[in-house]
């Protein structure tokens, strides 16, 4: 592993991926200020095509901060049909940790997108092979493809999920509690688990922190544990959401105990700790100590 990729933060511990625009260094700013995880300067939905050119070495400059401040920093380029390859020569001289790529229906974008870094690695100078990938799926086609997507390339790490196109793509009706898209929320957790690589839960779109709240304990129920966002003001709460907090640590500590000392015989307790709330509290105090090792 070269030392850029060991300086990153590890991928499961990549709670929040917030997207921010390509050219509004305002905007740059409020996101790196909310001190996200990562980072994720678009040039395809938030950066205008006129502005891409412009766009690109500001979000160079972006990435050089991102490292500085200890955050991944990630870049959306458009699909390589499109503006991809200019982004990606754009871009990629900053050596960024991450690319995503919109809009993924098959293996072989995947193939040519890492293909392009490679040669760009190589090119640049840069450790070969250190750029992760991470696609996102927006269509029904892209959906009931994804095995074929996730495991197109090592360098996949993770996948996101969409909110906006997807529901268009499927025909739903879009609403605060996720009920159009939360059958898919499930399927591609699984999917992405089978697959070994970490899902990060589609964006929530809605400026209702009430709604926000419950869209998180519902994510965090199934298994999600990596979240997209779009406003700098949700990194807090999906931080918040997604860490063990020194009370769920106490207590998981305390039903642990509890548990394996009426297993030995050493004690009773009425009621006694049920199996499933055991390996509940275990999976939280190893994701507790993942945090902590690393420095939360």
């Amino acid at each position: 592993m070269s030392t850029l990729a060991a300086l990153r933060r590890p991928v499961p511990l990549r709670r929040s991926w917030l997207f921010t625009a390509g050219l509004d260094l305002e905007a740059q700013e409020a996101a790196l200020a909310s001190r996200p995880d990562v980072v994720v300067a678009d040039l395809e939905e938030f950066t205008a095509p006129a502005d891409r050119p412009a766009a690109r070495p500001r979000i160079a400059m972006l990435m050089q901060r991102c490292r500085a401040q200890g955050v991944v920093g990630a870049v959306r380029v458009n699909r390589l049909a499109d503006d991809g390859v200019e982004d990606l020569r754009g871009v990629m001289p900053a050596s960024p940790d991450v690319i995503f790529l919109p809009y993924v229906e098959s293996a072989e974008e995947i193939f040519a997108l890492a293909q392009a870094i490679t040669g760009l690695e190589v090119e640049l100078n840069l450790p070969v092979g250190t750029t992760e990938i991470v696609p996102t799926i927006e269509s029904a086609l892209g959906f009931v493809r994804i095995q074929s997507i996730l495991t197109a390339s090592e360098r996949i790490t993770a996948c996101l999920l969409a909110a906006e196109d997807l529901t268009a793509d499927l025909g739903a009706e879009r609403g605060p509690d996720s009920l159009e898209l939360n059958h898919l929320r499930s399927r591609f957790l699984v999917e992405c688990r089978a697959a070994r690589r970490i899902p990060i839960d589609c964006p929530f779109n809605y400026r209702d922190p009430q709604a926000q709240a419950a869209d998180l304990v519902w994510a965090r129920r199934i298994g999600l544990r990596a979240k997209c966002a779009v406003y700098p003001e949700q990194v807090a709460e999906i931080h918040a959401a997604l860490t063990p907090s020194d009370a769920q640590v106490e207590d998981a500590q305390k039903l642990v105990s509890c548990f394996e000392a009426v297993r030995r015989g050493e004690t009773t307790a009425s009621p006694p700790p049920q199996g499933p709330d055991y390996h509940t509290a275990r999976r939280l105090l190893a994701r507790d100590s993942a945090f902590r090792a690393w420095g939360t």
